[in-house]
């Protein structure tokens, strides 16, 4: 009995000494998914393929200006995806007011913000994208923007934050990666930087996978334009 207690004090001793290490980076935990092309609706609804995700897409951006007075910026997206599990969804994204609270973000943000509106069988009644940007100043545009945002889907909440993912730190003024959230637990990511935007999923099977997957198409398809207008 004694050579037993004296063995659980030095685990104990131990377990002190050498704490259990954190989790393994996010992109360890999933599954690497590449976006690639494949003939869509026409020349100007090009197809795309992410994993057992494909459909089509349709993204744009563009802005104006008078020195002094006025500056406006836009984006726009309208994405139309499917999967064995997944019956289409169609996602429609622009610049405007955002009704999902987004309370939790911290950064001094624009009063816009780029959200989208989903029509599907397993998107639930409330599903919704917002997207909220950083007023950030020369310096922090030079490097990564903060950006987060909020995902409602299959009656679920997801969370999106700008983060290095796998890529150098320097983004040359737009984002270079996201991460994906849920419940405070990282789920999923987007690498923005390289030869083609990476997705990282969770395994096959998992109830979030979708979600994770709607998530890094908009952020994917997003043309990030800085301060957004109508």
């Amino acid at each position: 009995m004694k050579s037993a207690a004296i063995g659980l004090s030095l685990a104990i001793g131990l377990t002190l000494a050498f704490p259990a290490q954190s989790a393994a980076p996010i992109t360890e935990r999933t599954e690497k998914v590449k976006l690639k092309g494949k003939k869509g609706e026409s020349l100007f609804k090009p197809g795309f393929v992410l994993g057992e995700y494909q459909g089509w897409s349709t993204a744009k951006a563009s802005s104006s200006s008078v020195t002094g007075i006025f500056e406006g910026k836009k984006a726009s997206a309208e994405i139309h995806v499917s999967a064995p599990g997944l019956p289409e969804l169609t996602i429609l994204c622009g610049g405007g007011q955002s009704r999902l609270g987004l309370g939790w973000i911290t950064f001094d943000r624009d009063g816009l913000a780029y959200v989208c509106t989903m029509a599907g069988e397993r998107a639930g009644q409330d599903a919704a994208f917002a997207l909220a940007q950083s007023k950030g100043k020369l310096l922090a545009r030079l490097q990564q923007p903060q950006r987060a945002g909020e995902l409602r889907f299959g009656g679920r909440t997801y969370r999106v934050q700008t983060r290095q993912v796998g890529a150098m730190p320097l983004g040359g003024g737009a984002p270079i990666g996201y991460v994906i959230s849920r419940d405070g637990a990282d789920i999923g990511a987007v690498d923005l930087v390289g030869l083609g935007p990476t997705a990282y999923l969770p395994a096959a099977g998992s109830p979030d996978r979708d979600a994770a997957a709607v998530a890094a198409l908009i952020l994917i398809f997003f043309k990030d334009t800085g301060n957004l207008s109508r």
